[in-house]
């Protein structure tokens, strides 16, 4: 009787784990297939700010996951378990990581390099204000503020704001030169 109990939690665990592993293999297929990113032009910008720019897009395209780690853990879901928690924190602090560490490039940038962005209108301000407003770190415990967007929406603001840099950078600052 005992076997036959164990049999069936082995059967049982192995076949929730495979659910799970097909489930997230979805996620990332349609996630892959649905991205298109042009090649970014940097022939008009110094080395400093095509770094910038590479950067930003790299920032922006990798602050997706957590994006999605985020929104999949604000979904109902009766299969959640403690590690589904930890992905959400683990993501979180990466993505508080990735920001920080962007914004201490930026800043990081000689004074002429850092006017050039700003007369592009490449600002780091309202991602700097985002950070800040998270109390510098983007936490679980943060989820649902009164009186504030949730936090996947505030994230997904901070993903829109790196896409403007991104794009702002694209553009010469004088094409008639």
């Amino acid at each position: 009787m005992v076997e036959i109990f164990l049999v069936s939690m082995v059967l049982l665990l192995t076949g929730f784990g495979f659910y799970r592993l097909m489930r997230a293999e979805r996620e990332a297929r349609r996630y892959l297939e649905s991205s298109s990113e042009t090649p970014l032009q940097l022939s008009h910008l110094s080395s400093a700010l095509a770094r910038v720019a590479r950067e930003t897009r790299t920032l922006r395209i990798s602050l997706e996951s957590p994006l999605r780690t985020l929104r999949e853990y604000l979904r109902t879901d009766p299969t959640r378990t403690e590690d589904d928690l930890e992905a959400v924190d683990a993501a979180l602090l990466e993505a508080t990581r990735e920001v920080g560490e962007w914004l201490a490039m930026i800043d990081a940038l000689p004074v002429h390099e850092r006017g050039d962005m700003e007369a592009m209108g490449a600002s780091a301000g309202p991602i700097r204000s985002a950070l800040a407003a998270e109390g510098g770190a983007f936490e679980r415990g943060h989820i649902r503020s009164a009186g504030r967007q949730d936090l996947d929406e505030r994230l997904e603001a901070v993903l829109r704001e790196l896409a403007r840099v991104e794009a702002a950078l694209q553009v010469p600052v004088n094409p008639y030169r």
